[in-house]
């Protein structure tokens, strides 16, 4: 009886380290997964506060809101500030339609704080920021 369970025993040493090393990896991946998101999310807020800011700067700058003079406004705003953070920033829209509110819909090109196999995608978020005159 004794004899048996000194083999089952022995048989069963060395089980532990496979499971360690999925372990390990497993969090690694999480680990890795949560800052490529977090950089996402990061990226996405900071594009909309330039959206936003360039919005109110085309509307402050412009007298009487045209569809003609906002793109101007909003491409000036975009030269004159260094933007930390954002690469190649590109205006997509800046437009008015009931004479009040402009909108300025801008895109960024993302990429991961780290390049390894899973996370190598560029990927382009927008975001889009409003200004209101008032009445």
């Amino acid at each position: 009886m004794r004899r048996l369970c000194r083999a089952s025993r022995s048989s069963e040493q060395g089980s532990m380290a496979p499971l360690g090393i999925g372990l390990s990896l497993l969090s690694l991946m999480t680990t890795l997964v949560i800052l490529a998101s977090g950089s996402l999310y990061l990226s996405e807020r900071r594009l909309t506060s330039v959206a936003e800011s360039t919005a109110l700067y085309a509307l402050a700058k412009s007298d009487v809101i045209s569809n003609q003079s906002l793109p101007r406004y909003a491409g000036d705003f975009l030269e004159m500030h260094q933007l930390k953070g954002l690469q190649q920033v590109s205006l997509i829209e800046a437009s008015s339609k009931d004479g009040f509110t402009v909108r300025v819909r801008l895109c960024s090109l993302w990429r991961p704080l780290f390049d390894s196999y899973m996370f190598s995608d560029v990927g382009m978020i927008c975001s889009e920021g409003l200004a209101r005159r008032g009445t």
